[in-house]
């Protein structure tokens, strides 16, 4: 997939000596490892070097095809250590959503050392109204903390909670940034239930048979390059990306089935057998919100030029996706996340679900189900 920017970067003058070297963190997620395929692909681009951080470092014979000349560091959220190598020379920054608790006092480190490394640009992922949106704010959407003032129930998830404690240290900081509101990942299935789809043929939830509203990661991709190619356009917004409609998660199941081609069943499971974070997501799937048009934003259309990726279109391109993905469907791949053997005694944002697959009323750890 390729962007077709030339034009508009000729137009615009972008990629020139005002991108310079961008950091995309992490290169082996769902966003970020799309985010570099995609500036590959846009080779003509002149001016932009790309270095790409791991928590767990690839050889050079593990890196996905292609990305053999990418400037590749390690890069550890706890382990501040690993921060001041990999933003040398750096002028933008790619973040998605840290595998790690209290992800927002590493946040703060790590804007203090972008800060001393002389960083002049942000691209953040965050949640879906994680802020008000500029629609329902406009004077305040930047420059002013009331905006943590006004609470809804996303709010209260504690997950969507630290993305506005990061995204305020952006804001009210002052920072150049882009800050990108997506709503559900429809890669989380595979990113969070990949095992339990292959191993069972299931997935789960507790929307009670309401409609969902996913986002392609492959769409969320597309405007996170667009805000590095086209810094002055994308100069302190922030953009809330959803799908195009919403869609049941048995639908997604049948979707699954047929992609797959072996039958995939959707199981509603009671709140318990969640995290509280999963949980809370969850309860607001329930209660038809997404279902709702004013869910539906047109800032992806507005943007890129075109319709948002339905979850049908997101599956048949399974060559835009990361190892994590793939995997479900049998690859043999590289690069995969070792974050459940770094932290085997913690819990962490990774496994959406009880690791046994049996009815619980303990909590699963705590999983991001917008994780990028």
């Amino acid at each position: 997939m390729k962007l077709g920017l030339s034009g508009l970067k000729a137009t615009l003058g972008m990629g020139g000596p005002q991108v310079g070297k961008v950091l995309i963190l992490d290169g082996d997620n769902v966003v970020g490892f799309r985010i570099v395929n995609l500036l590959l692909k846009e080779g003509e681009t002149p001016g932009v070097e790309l270095r790409v951080g791991f928590r767990d470092l690839p050889n050079d014979d593990e890196v996905a095809e292609g990305w053999e000349d990418v400037d590749r560091v390690k890069f550890v959220w706890e382990d501040e250590a690993t921060y001041a190598h990999a933003l040398k020379n750096i002028t933008t920054v790619f973040v998605s959503t840290p595998a790690t608790h209290d992800f927002d006092s590493h946040f703060k480190a790590f804007l203090a050392a972008c800060k001393k490394a002389k960083v002049h640009r942000f691209i953040k992922l965050s949640f879906y109204h994680a802020l008000r949106t500029r629609a329902e704010n406009p004077n305040k959407y930047f420059g002013d903390p009331d905006y943590l003032l006004s609470r809804d129930n996303f709010h209260d998830i504690p997950l969507v909670h630290q993305h506005a404690l990061c995204d305020g240290d952006l804001i009210v900081g002052g920072v150049d940034c882009t800050i990108l509101f997506a709503s559900h990942l429809m890669s989380n299935v595979f990113e969070f239930q990949g095992s339990t789809l292959k191993e069972k043929h299931e997935f789960y939830g507790a929307s009670g048979g309401k409609g969902v509203n996913y986002v392609s990661p492959n769409d969320v991709a597309d405007i996170a390059v667009r805000a590095i190619l086209d810094p002055k356009t994308h100069k302190r917004q922030g953009y809330t990306l959803t799908g195009a409609t919403p869609i049941t998660d048995e639908e997604v199941a049948s979707l699954l089935s047929n992609h797959l081609e072996t039958p995939v069943t959707y199981v509603d499971k009671p709140l318990t057998f969640f995290s509280e974070s999963s949980a809370a997501f969850e309860t607001i799937k329930a209660s038809g919100l997404e279902e709702e048009n004013k869910f539906i934003t047109g800032d992806f259309e507005r943007i890129s030029g075109r319709k948002p990726e339905s979850f049908a279109d997101y599956l048949i391109k399974e060559e835009t996706m990361a190892p994590v993905e793939k995997k479900v469907f049998g690859h043999t791949i590289t690069m995969v996340p070792k974050i459940e053997q770094d932290f085997p005694e913690e819990p962490h944002f990774i496994t959406m679900v009880a690791k046994t697959g049996q009815e619980t009323t303990a909590p699963a750890e705590d999983a991001p189900v917008a994780a990028q």
